[in-house]
């Protein structure tokens, strides 16, 4: 049974595309290897030193996802999304030339996603740059007004319900966005989402050579890439000597890594886009965790942590006071690293490079 839902505002976009604009897509959206150093089809994000020694937490490493195009790691995905449409693109062409051109109107593909803000605006951001179908968002009935607000300045079509009344269905999920024969990028995993919306992410966290990685878990994919890549380059450096190109440290090093997860404990907590009232389709889960650590593919540290609202509330606070752009979700790895130093199961001066993901500041 499909939830109610309000209809908060639908861009106008062409049923039927020309074949022309088909082509301009393929000749606006730029081709890149995937895993090409040398060319990389995403820019490198800062990292930087913060000495925190004065507050008692030591010096740590801030991999800064801020500077993106709209403020977030979530720009990251939102160009694949860009580059899946590309590519239906190159079929249809392949097509067209098998029936000499008999193609001359198509219907327009169309993403739907759940959102809380910045994945929304992330995406279409991203599509909009190139023309392309404007994304379909589904929020919740109790996301901010204000942040609404801002939602419904993007060309994007907007949805909004309850989504805390049932465990949803991709199926669902589409036809509460008017989009029965779309695509849910929240669900769909045919696309390598925790293989590709942070492959590049990644390996520049990789190659940090940090001991530990620091990282917010929410409904997003940034820990399952991590994990993911960490696993499928140690199977394949083992299987064939050699792992990805892009991976530039001792295998050894990428072994030992800790992939540590921060997870607000109060499902109210100010870090509002981790406790999402759902998560439906999250790949990796603690038996998954202890799985990997098993199989000698991570570190020990490796897992998901329940953070105290009140280290939250500090993190943010010392990104702030130090002039990094982050909301208090985007702090929540900085805040499990203050927690486990007060608490004694993580030593600041004990040699070992720990690594801050800043997932960055959106709506």
């Amino acid at each position: 049974m499909m939830l109610d839902r309000q209809i908060v505002q639908e861009v106008p976009y062409p049923e039927r595309m020309s074949w022309e604009l088909i082509q301009r897509w393929l000749d606006e959206i730029p081709v890149f290897d995937e895993d090409n150093p040398a060319d990389p089809e995403w820019q490198k994000t800062p990292d930087f030193p913060l000495d925190l020694t004065a507050e008692g937490y030591g010096v740590i490493q801030v991999k800064d996802e801020s500077v993106n195009p709209t403020g977030t790691a979530k720009d990251r995905p939102a160009w694949e999304a860009a580059v899946l449409l590309r590519d239906y693109a190159s079929s249809f062409l392949a097509r067209d030339q098998s029936l000499n051109g008999a193609i001359v109107e198509l219907p327009p593909p169309r993403f739907t996603i759940l959102t809380a803000g910045n994945d929304g605006k992330a995406l279409a951001h991203s599509l909009a740059r190139y023309g392309l179908p404007p994304p379909k968002l589904l929020v919740d009935k109790d996301l901010h007004l204000a942040r609404l607000e801002q939602l419904r300045l993007l060309r994007a079509d907007i949805y909004v319900a309850d989504l805390t009344k049932a465990e949803l269905t991709p199926e669902q999920i589409l036809a509460m966005t008017n989009n029965k024969r779309g695509i849910d990028l929240t669900s769909t995993l045919m696309f390598r989402a925790n293989e590709l919306f942070y492959d590049w992410l990644a390996h520049e966290v990789f190659n940090t050579q940090a001991d530990e990685v620091y990282v917010p878990c929410g409904s997003g994919r940034v820990r399952d890439n991590l994990l993911h890549w960490q696993e499928k380059n140690v199977r394949q450096y083992l299987a064939h000597g050699k792992a990805d190109p892009r991976l530039q440290i001792p295998l050894d090093r990428l072994i030992s890594m800790s992939i540590l997860s921060a997870e607000p404990e109060d499902p109210e907590s100010i870090a509002d886009k981790l406790p999402a009232p759902f998560r439906p389709f999250q790949a990796y889960h603690e038996s998954d965790l202890a799985a990997l650590q098993r199989m000698n593919f991570t570190g020990t540290m490796t897992g998901t942590y329940p953070v105290r609202e009140e280290y939250i509330t500090r993190a943010h606070q010392l990104f702030s006071q130090h002039g990094i752009a982050a909301e208090p979700s985007g702090a929540a790895g900085l805040a499990l690293h203050l927690q486990l130093v007060d608490s004694k199961q993580v030593h600041p001066l004990d040699g070992r490079k720990k690594l801050i993901i800043n997932t960055g500041k959106g709506i």
